[in-house]
């Protein structure tokens, strides 16, 4: 039997394990796990303490848009359409300037898998922006500046492509339209909003209640700019765009983190976007 002296040695070591584990969970939480912890007024806080305003995410979202396809998944499985090419690649890219009549820059990807999902993915792609670059080149009555860019990732098993145009055409605002594909490798289906939310543990009422901080605000500030004098594109924060049932536009980006995105020159003369990270 153990004597006294060595019980209590023995609940010593325990004691120090404990609190070594302990320890380690601390340091772990705190720069591993992302909390949403925000500011009074719906602003993200870093790790560092750092207040992470709606134009810090705007700017990290518009920054992910390299023209490049990063993955480390065994696509081995994977039916492509061509063996040779990635998941996602560079399908055309093109650089011209037309005196008076247009400039591109444009980049456009293709998810290289047989699929019928994916066939939709690229066939919208074709609708969206390869017919306005075909109706660019083939002459417009204004001077266009149209530029394309792509980002695309794969978390898990999860493919994710966002699309930006950037489009100035004569004396008309300039537009950003932003479109993106989420689609499950492993079950040849496109990813919802709420699927991927429900997949993450991520509660929705979180998720509305940030949308809904992040629209309100920047309408608020809209609203401040229109009343100096100014003209900038109006919200409706009641639109059911917003509700999560509705969300099309987000994407996973390199680390997991997820942008919802609400881009208004989709189907409006204008650049404003709302982007909100998870």
């Amino acid at each position: 039997m153990m004597n006294a002296k060595t019980i209590r040695y023995i609940l010593y070591a325990l004691i120090i394990v404990f609190c070594i584990v302990a320890i380690g969970l601390g340091v772990y939480a705190q720069f591993f796990i992302k909390e949403p912890v925000q500011d009074g007024y719906g602003n993200n806080i870093s790790a560092g303490g750092n207040i992470v305003t709606p134009q810090d995410v705007n700017q990290s979202f518009m920054d992910l848009f390299t023209n490049e396809f990063y993955s480390n998944y065994d696509d081995t499985n994977i039916a492509k359409a061509d063996d040779t090419k990635e998941l996602v690649y560079t399908f055309y890219e093109d650089n011209q300037n037309v005196d008076g009549k247009y400039s591109m820059n444009i980049h456009i990807p293709v998810i290289n898998i047989q699929s019928d999902v994916v066939t939709g993915f690229n066939n919208l792609t074709q609708s969206i922006f390869v017919d306005k670059i075909n109706s660019v080149m083939a002459g417009t009555d204004v001077y266009t500046i149209y530029n394309l860019d792509y980002t695309s990732y794969v978390n898990n098993n999860i493919l994710s492509l966002a699309i930006k145009a950037t489009i100035k055409e004569g004396d008309n605002p300039q537009r950003v339209i932003v479109q993106t594909y989420n689609y499950n490798l492993e079950t040849d289906e496109s990813v919802t909003l709420k699927s991927l939310l429900k997949d993450r543990d991520i509660d929705e009422t979180v998720v509305e209640n940030r949308i809904k901080t992040v629209v309100q605000n920047a309408s608020k500030n809209a609203n401040e700019l229109i009343n100096s004098g100014y003209t900038v594109y109006q919200r409706n924060e009641n639109d059911e765009m917003y509700q999560i049932d509705n969300i099309n536009n987000f994407i996973e980006g390199p680390n997991g983190e997820l942008y919802i995105i609400f881009a208004y020159g989709n189907n409006n003369y204008t650049s404003e976007m709302d982007i909100i990270e998870i």
